[in-house]
């Protein structure tokens, strides 16, 4: 991604190729009452917004982009050929970019509250003409919402194909799902939690009262004063600025780098200056302070405290969840300690037990919470995949009321890997899936297809997710040793796993979790007593055959087995074997085969169930 300035390029002007080019922000003024979660009303109120892109003839092609703490109306693009850098999410929103200007027509605005032109503390309050300032009324992440569906009306855009945002934005998208569920058709929440921890209040809390306690504070009636609370604003954002980074960054970044040799000075002068991460703080608190106004600081802050969907549904937010219409893709990253991907996984398993469809995607990233705005290829392919299938959709059926479907299998059952196939004719139509170690969902593809199920896979390769998603699959991002936590008993038919058997810690806790979870389990592995095995090993080696194809040294196996021993451990867990099959090159089924598996087999393919019973189909 281009993400150079049109200034300083040696004279040039142009502008990068995939930009939104040169935007014109809009005031759009709203005469309509808005009752606010503190009692209060707002008698009508102004919005300062953005739009990329060309709205479709029906008005089904609109993308909301919710804004962040420190962010505003000001998402991609250029304001002028004179700016140094773009929008805040310009890496992201513009022609061929992962949310498409070419495709989609994308609205980025500044809430309420806010210091970039909405209605806030810094704009006139029509009661006194004066600023509001302090009296200006703190508002949640629900007023947001409704704010923002007032504004979507005065568009005419009755339904989002997709509300996204990152963190603070993130937590507006989950709201707009719980509180018009009827209005999107895709939600996207990046580096976000269902609510914050203590840990979290606690460092809002901090930096609060640097504000409060700025001498220059005057209550928050510092215009009045001619003068700003900079010193408590600067370390507000020093304070939080830290949170946002990862402990990587900042080593690889500063580490214990002096500004000047052997400059200690031995004093705690403020304005000494002795490390180099001392200045950049110093640098970038400074810089907020230019353009941020400390009583919306104060508001954004508690806004984030605040914001709890699940407290209205007595502390459950899959009861929260239950009503959203919309499918969801939820975006964590690896190093982010602030919003940590626990914390997404909170909202998954949220929406797992509310039944509706979801993907979850761990990003691998050093840059901390500041991620989700930083240009990452991986994060870049999932994203933009699974925009183009809500973009691929609303092509083929503009007006559809639900969100996407499955996808269609590319070719039928019979051209799938033979293993596969046989599952195909195992499963019911209908029924409710969970493939484990889904690989690029090739089974799942083509059971939605042919078979009409419903489902999930889990897959820990990110290139395989990520064509899953652009699939159109629910997909989970999982490590299968975490074990299955996120789902509840009974939560499916069958759950399947093809050629994982053998790579995991424990086998036997993950049939066990598989048959919790499923009514019925499918697992194929590798047959470790097959002849072509038994004779590398009489030959002194191990074995590399077709279905053992890694050598000693790089082979992910961990706990071979025969088909005698799997059998052996289905008797001693109580597990019913209610079919098998035997499978030989991965290519035909044999009567010799069944009749002399544990020689013969290479693949063995099982379908259990939990009882004490054991027969052979």
């Amino acid at each position: 991604m281009n993400k150079s300035s049109p200034a300083g390029r040696g004279g040039a002007h142009s502008l990068p190729a995939d930009s939104v080019g040169i935007v014109k922000p809009q005031r759009l003024t709203l005469r309509r009452a808005l009752p606010l979660d503190c009692g209060r009303t707002l008698d009508g109120f102004e919005l300062m917004m953005e739009t990329y892109g060309t709205l479709n003839a029906d008005h089904s092609n609109a993308v909301l982009v919710c804004p962040a703490l420190s962010g505003d109306h000001h998402a991609a693009g250029w304001h002028s050929l004179e700016d140094h850098k773009p929008g805040w999410w310009d890496s992201y929103i513009g022609p061929g970019k992962p949310i498409d200007t070419s495709r989609f027509h994308v609205v980025s605005l500044n809430n309420i509250g806010g210091c970039s032109g909405s209605t806030g503390p810094q704009t006139l309050n029509p009661a006194t003409r004066e600023s509001w300032g302090p009296d200006f009324p703190l508002v949640t992440v629900r007023d947001w919402v409704r704010s923002q569906a007032l504004l979507a009306d005065e568009l005419g855009i009755t339904r989002w194909a997709a509300v996204i945002g990152g963190s603070l934005g993130a937590m507006q998208v989950q709201q707009w799902a719980v509180d018009y569920p009827e209005r999107i058709g895709h939600a996207v929440v990046i580096a976000s939690a269902p609510r914050l921890t203590a840990q979290n209040i606690a460092f809002n809390e901090i930096a609060r009262q640097a504000i409060l306690s700025d001498p220059d504070f005057h209550g928050g009636r510092y215009h009045a004063h001619g003068v700003k609370p900079v010193r408590g604003l600067k370390l507000a954002r020093m304070l939080g600025h830290i949170t946002y980074l990862s402990d990587d960054t900042m080593r690889n970044r500063f580490g214990r780098m002096l500004r000047e040799t052997n400059a200690r000075r031995y004093t705690f002068n403020y304005e000494d200056v002795e490390f180099e991460v001392e200045s950049y703080l110093r640098h970038q608190g400074q810089a907020f302070t230019d353009h941020f106004d400390a009583n919306t600081y104060l508001l954004m802050t508690k806004t984030l405290d605040y914001f709890d969907p699940a407290a209205d549904y007595d502390d459950n937010l899959a009861a929260a969840f239950e009503h959203a219409q919309c499918s969801f893709l939820i975006i964590a990253f690896s190093s982010d300690w602030r919003f940590a991907p626990p914390r997404s996984r909170e909202i998954v398993r949220a929406l797992l037990r509310a039944g509706r469809n979801v993907s979850y995607v761990e990003i691998e990233s050093t840059h901390g919470h500041d991620g989700f705005l930083m240009p990452d290829p991986n994060y870049e392919q999932a994203l933009g995949n699974y925009l183009r299938r809500v973009a691929d959709d609303l092509d083929d059926n503009p007006t559809a009321p639900l969100p996407a479907r499955p996808a269609t299998c590319p070719h039928d059952a019979a051209a799938l890997r033979p293993d596969l196939a046989l599952i195909c004719d195992w499963i019911k139509p209908g029924s409710r899936i969970l493939d484990l170690g889904c690989g690029d969902g090739q089974l799942l593809r083509c059971l939605a297809h042919s078979h009409n199920v419903t489902g999930y896979g889990l897959e820990i390769d990110p290139g395989n997710v990520n064509t899953c998603i652009g699939a159109g699959l629910n997909v989970l991002q999982a490590d299968l040793n975490d074990g299955l936590a996120d789902f509840d008993d009974d939560s499916f038919d069958t759950v399947v796993m093809t050629q994982a058997l053998q790579v995991l810690a424990r086998p036997d806790r993950a049939i066990t979790e598989m048959l919790r979870v499923g009514r019925q389990a499918i697992v194929t592995f590798p047959n470790f007593g097959h002849w072509r095995a038994r004779a590398a090993l009489s030959a002194g080696h191990m074995p590399v055959t077709p279905a053992l194809p890694h050598r000693w040294y790089d082979s992910p196996n961990i706990h071979l087995c025969t088909v005698h021993d799997f059998e052996a451990l289905c008797h001693d867990k109580g597990w019913r074997i209610v079919r098998r099959a035997a499978l030989n090159d991965l290519r035909h089924k044999e009567l010799l085969i069944s009749a002399f598996p544990n020689l013969l087999c290479e693949i063995g393919l099982y379908q259990l169930e939990r009882g004490r019973r054991t027969s052979h189909d």
